[in-house]
């Protein structure tokens, strides 16, 4: 039978100090490297989806759509966590970007600054009022995207059916007032 003993760090050389710093640093740029390795296969941006404008009776058009699996990340996260993240990077650079323009001393630059933050607040409000309402109405997950001329859903589900394509459709239509056509639905699984 082999006892193990561990010395205290005070009882080890300098040199013995150093290699175990040394051998900490390279397990940890050794982990690094392989966690790039494994994020540099996602993409960086997410990826733009194919759809279909939803600007009839689902019943009365044949609308196609397309599934994909999504792969679960190590850490739990999936596809509408990782949109819902990268959103609010987002949101946050153009907030810190208009923040210094909301105190500037020219009045059309301040003007224009506030112009911009009421909008893009107008635009979080909509999306999350969109995600909530979905959700409240029994879908799963979903995000919604309000561009300048369309509104995109992505909703988590196998498969849509027509009075679930309806709820969506009648849901962005409520908050967003835009056409019927402008409205993009996918979903992904």
């Amino acid at each position: 039978m082999r006892i193990v003993t561990f010395k205290r760090w005070s009882n080890f050389s300098k040199r013995q100090k150093a290699g175990w710093i040394g051998g900490g640093l390279l397990v940890c740029l050794v982990l690094g490297i392989l966690w790039g390795i494994a994020r540099g296969n996602e993409p960086s941006s997410l990826p733009s989806q194919e759809s279909l404008p939803v600007n009839a009776q689902p019943e009365a058009q044949s609308i196609g759509f397309s599934a994909e699996m999504l792969k679960a990340m190590p850490q739990g996260g999936d596809y509408f966590v990782n949109y819902r993240l990268q959103r609010e990077a987002s949101r946050q650079e153009a907030k810190d970007m208009l923040a210094p323009l909301l105190n500037s001393n020219v009045e059309k630059t301040k003007e224009e600054a506030q112009e911009k933050w009421l909008q893009l607040t107008h635009k979080i409000e909509k999306e999350e009022q969109i995600e909530n309402l979905l959700k409240i109405s029994g879908i799963q997950d979903a995000v919604a995207d309000l561009g300048n001329n369309e509104v995109a859903v992505i909703v988590f589900a196998s498969q849509l059916n027509s009075e679930e394509i309806k709820l969506i459709q009648d849901v962005a239509l409520r908050v967003t007032d835009m056409p019927r056509e402008t409205i993009r639905i996918s979903y992904r699984y």
